[in-house]
């Protein structure tokens, strides 16, 4: 059975990563190694021409190196990059969507792995993804050991390697939202890349003090660490190859206990039990069993081992004096959402990048209060300048919109990215202040005014205040579209482009970040 390496989750600096991954060509007990962004693309310590280079280095070091894409496209530039790395050849390729998917089956490979977040659950979906090229899939963390033998079972006349994770933080969610970002206080497109200081995440925990969630930018993980070392015994012939994901501390010996409990230099459970020094929080394998992930269940060493025992932490099953809500039951796991949301002091960020670091802490507190004012307050343009401006022309205001538009450099507003919009109808309509803005894009990706007596392809609705705070990036699109204080009406993906486009360009000197 060959182990391999996951790719890394989090977000290190260069060196620390390049430096990592030397050490990972020279461990003898690593076969595969998954190189690549998988989370966020606004992570660029390493551009994908790193990742070839690193990919190149561990080839050299007599392994297999894979190329893994990224997990939740959102963007025209990640679009981009994912058709780069379909079509490096000879380099083999972990489809982490099925966008990737239909690109490589487009070009006609045989050789990439379906990645655990294509969520293969049965045998229909895997002989599909076999008949398009896939030749390894590596099955979702939360699929059971049983299933996955039974879907083996079911595919034994199709050549395809099965992997499995058998370590790590558990992969459980991803959003377009970065719950690291707003941790700190800050936007996702402003996030100052604050995930590159929490190497392992950020732990959150319950009121009780028991680890929860982990956050990792736009993916959420487990708190707890999947270690199926314990249960190799019902592994072994179940799976080719065992996937461990890198940790910001002593990866390489997590592999050498994995590779000698393989090869019977030591017992799965002197393995497993020499591993827990080794990890960041506690173990659990419920998934394997079928059971709550969090769970840690006693695996079955022989034939003759007791039942299987499982349990939730201890702490989990007390009762709590807290108030519960009229009938229902006493609330026990009433959890730190405030520590993924809250604000860590919002003015402190804006205080630090202004010099005064050096500051006490309590004149640095204070002026960050008053940092604190410097936000746009809650306001609504008064009722009767509404009212007159429903009747004046609206074309003077329209100009200047496109004037600013078209005068905005091309680094700040990519024209070829929004190509899609030309010859469309856009509308701008501000709430509060009776201003309906119709304009479109034209000839020489210039913005010209349009006839606002057509019906628009796409009208984007807020108040004023609203938009003031979308180009301060005091908020984003995100947050105002669930609170439904922007709307969208007609061809929504057209406002999907224009969001998406903004969010992947650098705003290098937008108010936030300056």
């Amino acid at each position: 059975m060959k182990i391999s390496l996951g790719p890394l989750l989090y977000y290190w600096p260069r060196q620390r990563t390049l430096d990592f991954y030397v050490e990972v060509a020279a461990s003898p007990d690593i076969d595969i190694v998954y190189v690549g962004e998988t989370v966020c693309s606004r992570r660029h310590e390493l551009r994908l021409e790193d990742w070839l280079g690193v990919a190149a280095r561990i080839e050299d070091a007599g392994k297999e190196a894979v190329l893994s894409t990224q997990t939740l496209i959102e963007s025209e530039s990640d679009l981009k990059t994912l058709r780069r790395i379909v079509e490096t050849e000879p380099l083999r390729v972990e489809a982490n969507d099925m966008g990737a998917v239909r690109l490589l089956a487009a070009i006609g490979r045989s050789d990439w792995i379906a990645g655990p977040t294509l969520n293969v659950f049965n045998p229909t979906t895997l002989a599909l993804l076999s008949a398009e090229g896939a030749s390894r899939w590596m099955a979702p963390p939360e699929m059971a050991g049983d299933n996955i033998i039974a879907l083996r079972a079911d595919m034994a006349a199709t050549p395809i390697e099965t992997e499995i994770f058998a370590y790590g933080r558990l992969p459980l969610a991803y959003s377009a939202r970065c719950f690291t970002a707003r941790h700190h206080n800050l936007q996702k497109d402003a996030c100052e890349f604050r995930c590159i200081e929490d190497a392992d995440g950020i732990l959150l925990r319950t009121r009780e003090g028991e680890p929860f969630l982990t956050l990792n930018g736009i993916q959420t993980q487990s708190a707890r660490v999947y270690n199926l070392l314990a249960d190799l015994a019902r592994i072994e012939g179940n799976a080719e190859i065992l996937r461990i994901s890198p940790q910001s501390e002593h990866t390489l010996e997590i592999a050498a206990l994995f590779r000698a409990a393989l090869e019977k230099r030591q017992t799965p459970a002197e393995a497993f039990e020499a591993s827990q020094r080794l990890m960041p929080e506690g173990p659990c394998n419920g998934f394997w069993y079928g059971h709550a992930g969090l769970e840690q269940v006693a695996g079955e060493a022989s034939d003759d081992a007791p039942p299987l025992e499982h349990a939730l932490p201890p702490s989990l099953l007390q009762p709590t004096s807290q108030a519960a809500p009229s009938g229902r039951a006493p609330l026990k796991t009433s959890l730190l959402v405030e520590d993924a949301t809250r604000s860590v002091m919002p003015g402190e960020n804006h205080a630090r990048h202004a010099g005064v670091h050096f500051l006490p802490p309590a004149l640095r507190e204070h002026l960050a209060k008053q940092l604190l004012k410097l936000r746009l307050p809650p306001f609504t343009v008064p009722g009767p300048l509404a009212r007159l401006s429903t009747h004046l022309p609206q074309l003077p205001p329209t100009l200047a919109l496109t004037s600013a538009l078209n005068l905005a450099p091309e680094s700040f507003l990519p024209r070829t990215a929004l190509a899609p919009l030309k010859g469309r109808h856009l509308c701008v309509c501000v709430t509060d202040a009776g201003l309906k803005l119709d304009f479109t894009l034209g000839r020489h990706e210039r913005f010209y005014p349009c006839n606002p007596e057509t019906e628009a392809d796409l009208t984007i609705s807020a108040s004023m205040r609203d938009f003031i705070a979308l180009a301060l990036r005091e908020e984003d699109a995100d947050t105002l579209f669930f609170g439904r204080r922007l709307r969208m009406e007609g061809d929504t993906s057209l406002g999907v482009l224009v969001k998406n486009t903004l969010a992947a360009t650098e705003w290098g000197a937008s108010p936030r970040s300056a």
